[in-house]
């Protein structure tokens, strides 16, 4: 037995100790046990049973791998009377198998364990071996190969270090060139060593750089030379947890106080390279520092797990636990797609946030990763880093409005979430052409006129003006007429009931136009301007529209006006169809002051136009002409007579009868 120093001493010791090897929360951790002859058979088990689930409280790994497990009777007993009364429901074990007298245990909220194997190493004992598959992982790198192993006791000085050497070269061996599942390169490999110092040669075949290094073991703890009754490693031991110890039926205590390091947990050089899954805390579970060579209670105290847990641990088993900490790999998280909606073309770049984040769970491996955007689009550029658990970084994303046409694009970002190297944010959206204002659906028309011709007061029926967003399509802005005013006519001419806006897209909208004859002068001509304002719909990028301009003309007389007598006439003149309404022919009479072309065509109500009466040039005159479609004639309904001819645009209503 080593001095006892004093408590003050002891203190500052345990402090140093806690502070450089506690683990996180919700890390993921790993922890091997030697229980020391865990039998049914001889009725060591039961005196042992309370103290086995204090320490398993304090422990509270994800992971635990065993060693001296005796039958399957025990290892249902370790699961069922100890795990599952500690944390009720809350574990599984593996299948026992006899020759590695070890068995995993774990939590399956928090991992998958398969591929439950063994392999001999030439030793008393096989080693155990599985693999561990992190909730939420669904690829190689985020998994890792466990492996249990309790190798040949004895002093260095005997031949049971011989075969601790062949062993471990087994071992490496086997790890050099198999993997569990295809599995790699992430390994963990624990339980109790039996070693004494680093110099042995079963640590050397494990650490050791080889021609192949795909097996390659490397110890969390630099420890070099003896750790054999070093007091300068008394951080690290893990054997005896009792000098003066207990005695249970069929299980003996080797003793002799804290001074030997058996109990390990190695890694794969991958889990401590600071990226992915890795190490990021190592503990002998129980031991201050402050009892070496003596009793892991003595003294009534212990600073790293309290008075009550180190009772237990020395009441329990030879062997104190070694638990291991892992960070796990990153994990990406963004939106799947972003819709940047629509605009106008030539409006300034439009801008979404894309928020990216780690959804891993602290203290998982940070998150590094960059942006690829496609053409039309931008993002930022360079590398980004994201905490887990921590806020989204937010990165803008652009996409060019310089031209019209459905814009799309895969974002990539490019990440070491081993999960998702690269996560594709589907891009979308539409730049659209401006609106096109006009008063015809087949061409652009941005004037024309509505003539009631000459009649009696009285019998003026309101007149439709038809507008359109002349090309509508999917990739060009809606019409948004916003305003109409009428001037001149001395106040008589009005949209019927009122104005009110409208949003046009491939169907036009109609407004009827009222002539008010009531106490208008007889032969008296009345004209005025119906002027329509609009624009794109509000959308970004969005302008005005040039102004419709539709000419209104109206003449009061006092008798129904005839056909005019021979002669080369001196106005331009559109008459009122007559018969109107019609059940048959339909006569159509004008006036050209000069050889012109003219245009007669009839339109429905929805802007289609259903017949060309005329088109061509006529010789100037009065000209009449009879219009009867026969066979096809559209149906009975309202449709409007568009005459056109340079210097004069006029729309009438038509009535045709059943």
């Amino acid at each position: 037995m080593g001095p006892v120093r004093g408590r003050g001493a002891r203190f500052v010791v345990a402090c140093a100790a806690t502070l450089a090897l506690a683990a996180p929360a919700h890390a993921l951790k790993v922890a091997t046990w030697n229980l020391l002859t865990y039998d049914t058979a001889t009725g060591g088990i039961p005196p042992r049973q309370a103290s086995f689930r204090t320490v398993m409280a304090g422990l509270d790994p994800d992971v635990l791998i065993v060693q001296e497990l005796i039958t399957q009777a025990a290892r249902d007993s370790f699961l069922d009377n100890v795990l599952n009364v500690v944390q009720p429901g809350q574990w599984q074990a593996s299948t026992f198998i006899l020759s590695t007298q070890s068995a995993v245990y774990w939590k399956p909220a928090k991992v998958a364990v398969v591929n439950v194997g063994s392999f001999a190493d030439g030793g008393p004992r096989d080693v155990l071996q599985c693999l561990v598959k992190p909730v939420g992982y669904l690829t190689n790198p985020g998994w890792f190969r466990l492996y249990s192993i309790h190798l040949k006791a004895g002093g260095p000085a005997t031949p049971d270090s011989g075969t601790r050497r062949i062993e471990c070269t087994n071992i490496r061996n086997t790890l050099n060139n198999v993997s569990i599942g295809g599995v790699g390169p992430n390994f963990l490999l624990g339980g109790d060593s039996n070693f004494y110092g680093a110099y042995e040669g079963g640590y050397l075949r494990l650490t050791e750089s080889q021609a192949d290094n795909d097996g390659r073991s490397k110890d969390p703890l630099t420890m070099p030379g003896s750790w054999h009754v070093i007091s300068g490693y008394a951080p690290y031991h893990t054997q005896s947890a009792c000098a003066t110890c207990p005695s249970y039926p069929g299980v003996t205590f080797s003793g002799g106080g804290m001074d030997d390091r058996f109990d390990l947990l190695f890694s794969s050089y991958s889990v401590q390279d600071g990226q992915g899954l890795d190490l990021i805390g190592y503990l002998a579970y129980g031991n201050d520092g402050l009892h070496f060579n003596t009793d892991i209670n003595a003294d009534g105290f212990n600073f790293a797990v309290g008075y009550t847990i180190a009772t237990a641990l020395h009441d329990v088993s030879d062997h104190l636990p070694v638990l291991m900490t892992l960070q796990l790999p990153s994990k990406v998280s963004a939106a799947s797609q972003l819709d940047f909606g629509s605009v106008i073309a030539g409006a300034p770049a439009q801008e979404q946030n894309l928020a990216v984040s780690n959804i891993g769970t602290a203290p998982a491996d940070a998150l590094d990763y960059s942006l690829s955007a496609p053409a039309g689009f931008t993002a930022p550029a360079g590398s980004f880093s994201a905490t887990a658990g921590g806020p989204a970084n937010n990165h803008t994303i652009g996409m060019s409005a310089a031209t019209a046409g459905a814009k799309n694009g895969t974002l990539a970002i490019a990440s070491d979430d081993p999960d998702t190297s690269s996560k594709s944010v589907k891009l979308s959206g539409r730049v659209l052409r401006h609106a096109v204002a006009s008063l015809d659906s087949q061409a652009v028309v941005t004037e024309s006129a509505l003539d009631w011709g000459e009649q009696a007061p009285g019998t003026f029926a309101d007149l439709p003006v038809r507008l359109h967003d002349q090309g509508y399509d999917t990739l060009q802005a809606r019409l948004s007429v916003n305003g109409a005013v009428v001037t001149g006519g001395d106040g008589r001419f009005s949209i019927a009931g009122g104005f009110s806006p409208a949003l046009l897209g491939g169907t036009g909208r109609t407004w009827n136009v009222h002539f008010d004859d009531a106490g208008a002068s007889q032969d008296t001509a009345y004209d005025a301007t119906l002027t329509f304002t609009s624009a794109d719909e509000a959308l970004p990028g969005a302008a005005p529209a040039g102004d419709l301009v539709v000419q209104l003309h109206a003449y009061t007389i006092s008798a129904a006006t005839g056909v005019p007598g021979p002669g080369v006439p001196t106005a331009l003149r559109f008459y009122a169809p007559q018969p109107n309404p019609a059940a048959g022919p339909v006569r159509f009479a004008f006036d050209l002051t000069r050889r012109a072309p003219v245009t007669l065509e009839l339109f429905d109500l929805s802007g289609r136009r259903v017949a060309s009466v005329i088109s061509g040039e006529l010789d100037a005159g009065h000209h009449e002409v009879r219009w009867d479609a026969g066979a096809g004639r559209p149906g009975a309904g309202l449709y409007f007579a568009r005459f056109a001819t340079p210097g004069l645009t006029r729309t009438a209503r038509v009535v045709l009868l059943p």
